[in-house]
């Protein structure tokens, strides 16, 4: 497998604009069986085993830098070219690949292992099969291309038999033109887009034969964000297209319970919080529990280099906070002082935004006063996900707060 990604976005052709991930739809939401945890946040390569072990529906999209697949490979050979002609031969594989896209680099290592062969009849380990990839640009109107356009790894049974394991590794190189619709700060991030395609394939015989390939193909994205600002974005120098998830942490250990509760109520009891119904009906970035349901909403987008739009959902949440609990919210008895916690955050394009007049009524926000340094380390965890999963500024993901 070349690349792989959640449903919904491999075969959305996504657009050049800061807004790219916004546009996909709720039901694009990761599965629950994604999850593994609070270390969700923290995005690590793919292994074979990994897949292995816990892939559901044939894909896994672990991170933005890290996806495979399981493919059951089954290939048949048939006595004469006419339909109803007997089966003379088959052959079975069980073939896991994965692709990983390396840290602080512009480069794609897939691999691919092939084992649990089964042959009968006319097919011997003699015959050969393997995986056929190719890498490209998404658009053709820049320099975007791959080192090598395709390539193929082809062996016989024997041969993987004896050695499972094969890897490729594709560069991206060139650019795609600015989109005018940008920012100059978006545009100096050079954001490119590449597509790659995998399917397995097996020699040419000159009979009669089918065989299921288990092609993939999907998008990823390239730029220059990590080189320009470090704070900014970390990790591989390209990701995946989908929106992953922030996963809340709950615990009682995790410095920021507070500020947690007010995210997991704005999601589960949104008509609890202020101001709740009376700016809105729900706020954005909720999955629903394990991907479902009808609590789910759209993601959340990380907003960056607009500081005045921060600045304002700032004032707006302090303004909330002040009708709410007065104009001495900040101030405790116990000598600390109270932040305006909201949700979604400042940091967002959706944040506390108040309804457009005239528009009627849906997304809005939540807040809450909270120990200043409890919401504090909440946006620090937040940031601290969004660099380390090469989110930039436009880009979606949601805010899972049932783990």
């Amino acid at each position: 497998m070349l690349f792989s990604i959640i449903p919904g976005i491999a075969h959305a052709a996504p657009d050049r604009s800061v807004g790219v991930f916004r546009a996909v739809p709720a039901a694009a939401a990761p599965q629950a069986q994604q999850l593994s945890g609070l270390d969700q946040n923290v995005p690590a390569p793919v292994t074979f085993d990994e897949c292995h072990k816990d892939i559901k529906n044939g894909y896994w999209t672990k991170n933005r830098f890290a996806s495979c697949t399981i493919t059951d490979m089954t290939y048949q050979r048939y006595a004469c070219p006419e339909a109803g002609c007997a089966v003379i031969g088959t052959a079975w594989a069980r073939v896991i690949s994965t692709s990983n896209l390396l840290p602080a680099q512009r480069r794609l290592e897939v691999a691919t292992r092939m084992v649990g062969w089964s042959l009968t009849g006319v097919v011997t380990d003699a015959m050969r099969f393997g995986v056929s990839m190719s890498c490209g640009p998404r658009y053709t109107t820049g320099t975007a291309h791959c080192d090598d356009a395709s390539a193929q790894v082809l062996k016989s049974v024997a041969d993987w038999r004896a050695q499972s394991d094969e890897t490729h590794v594709f560069t991206m190189e060139g650019t795609d033109p600015a989109s005018p619709a940008d920012a100059p700060s978006v545009q100096a991030e050079q954001r490119t887009w590449y597509v790659g395609e995998r399917h397995l394939v097996a020699e040419e015989t000159g009979a009669r034969t089918t065989l299921v390939t288990g092609a993939h193909s999907a998008y990823l994205r390239c730029d220059v964000a990590r080189l320009l600002d470090p704070a900014y974005a970390a990790g591989s120098d390209c990701a995946f297209g989908f929106q992953p998830l922030y996963v809340l942490d709950n615990s009682a250990t995790s410095g920021f319970t507070a500020s947690a509760t007010l995210v997991r109520n704005a999601m589960n009891s949104f008509s609890s919080t202020y101001p709740g119904l009376r700016q809105g009906h729900f706020v954005p970035g909720n999955p629903g529990y394990q991907g479902t349901g009808s609590s789910r909403t759209y993601p959340v987008t990380r907003l960056h280099y607009d500081t005045a739009a921060q600045a304002a959902h700032r004032t707006t949440a302090e303004l909330a906070c002040t009708q709410r609990w007065g104009p001495g919210y900040a101030t405790r008895p116990d000598g600390l002082v109270n932040a305006c916690a909201v949700y979604p955050f400042d940091t967002t394009y959706d944040g506390a935004t108040l309804p457009t007049p005239g528009v009627d009524r849906g997304a809005s926000y939540a807040v809450q006063p909270v120990l200043s340094g409890d919401y504090q380390a909440l946006l620090a965890n937040v940031r601290q996900f969004l660099v380390a999963n090469h989110l930039l500024d436009g880009d979606g993901y949601w805010v899972y707060p049932y783990a």
